[in-house]
């Protein structure tokens, strides 16, 4: 699992025909004529986890060498870094600006949230003291997640490591309730039952931070859980290979509101979810448009950014999962 983190990349080539061909059957029955756009910023270089703040989109994207090369570590991973622009009604992302430097102090940036006021940003990145790799025989310098404060004229500084974080586990993916109260993430810590899950933790004034507590098996699964993100109307978007999808990993959605016990993740349909890899899923606040990042056949790279619009969040979608 240490391979993923460190790449934050997904690879399977597997899935479950006879689902697929159930969903394919059925998918008429819940068409909201979302379309799909690989946008133009996409190249060989892997893009994805858009995400919006204050007017601007951020996204992570391969760490680049002088010679415009990808940066790889010693484990012959990838080093990722963010990156800022404007979007256009079109979902085009332009005016393209480094978004971490070596003022955050870390070689490897990536997947960030913002508070509503954009002071905040937490973010993943590598710990700086060496920690035990839950599935190697080996150390690492395990992810983990970081806060850093907007300063004008100073921009992203004083990065601080979120107190929870413990350097023999990884922590990544951080994601924002609405309110700013609450920050939800992915991680293999203690008391994970999939390879990675999903779990909460409270927010006070952004200056400390409650225990980590692991969302139900009703969201998380046996097996791997990644990106989650949470929308204005309080539903939780997030990836995962459990049984029942259609491809190695799609998005599916869980509404935090509803009490229902019995409420289980919903697929989200095609063309947002396919026979590839879908993950970090966002959407804006008017519930229609937004980004995803995929994997698949018609792709210009390993993960492109695509912009959806026309999505009505409160359509039904696919109860498939297991």
């Amino acid at each position: 699992m240490l391979i993923y983190f460190l790449l934050h990349r997904i690879k399977s080539k597997t899935f479950n025909v006879f689902v697929f061909s159930l969903f394919l059957s059925v998918s008429a029955l819940f068409s909201q004529n979302i379309k799909i756009k690989n946008i133009k910023l996409n190249n060989k270089l892997n893009h994805f986890a858009a995400n919006m703040n204050k007017g601007k989109v951020y996204f992570s994207q391969n760490k680049l060498n002088s010679k415009g090369k990808p940066v790889k570590t010693r484990l012959n991973t990838y080093l990722y870094t963010l990156v800022s622009g404007y979007v256009d009604s079109q979902g085009e992302i332009s005016n393209l600006r480094p978004a971490s430097d070596s003022k955050l102090g870390f070689a490897n940036v990536s997947v960030a949230t913002f508070t509503n006021d954009g002071k905040f940003m937490y973010f993943t990145t590598n710990s700086d003291i060496i920690g035990e790799n839950k599935s190697k025989d080996f150390r690492t310098f395990n992810l983990q997640i970081h806060r850093a404060e907007y300063i004008e004229g100073k921009g992203w500084s004083n990065p601080t490591e979120l107190s929870f974080c413990d350097k023999d586990y990884s922590y990544a993916h951080p994601t924002l309730s609405k309110d700013g109260k609450t920050l939800y993430f992915v991680s293999n810590m203690k008391g994970t039952k999939g390879r990675t899950d999903i779990f909460k933790v409270s927010i006070f004034e952004h200056k400390s931070y409650g225990e980590p507590e692991r969302l139900g098996d009703n969201i998380n699964s046996p097996r791997t859980e990644l990106f989650p993100f949470i929308s204005s109307d309080n539903k939780i978007y997030f990836s995962s290979n459990r049984r029942g999808g259609l491809g190695g990993y799609d998005i599916y959605s869980f509404d935090l509101n509803n009490e229902d016990e019995k409420q289980q993740p919903k697929l989200l349909p095609e063309p947002i979810n396919s026979i590839g890899e879908d993950f970090s899923f966002y959407l804006m606040d008017d519930g229609k448009r937004g980004f995803f990042t995929s994997r698949r056949v018609d792709g210009k790279g390993d993960d492109d950014i695509y912009y959806f619009k026309g999505f009505q969040a409160s359509k039904p979608v696919l109860n498939l999962a297991d």
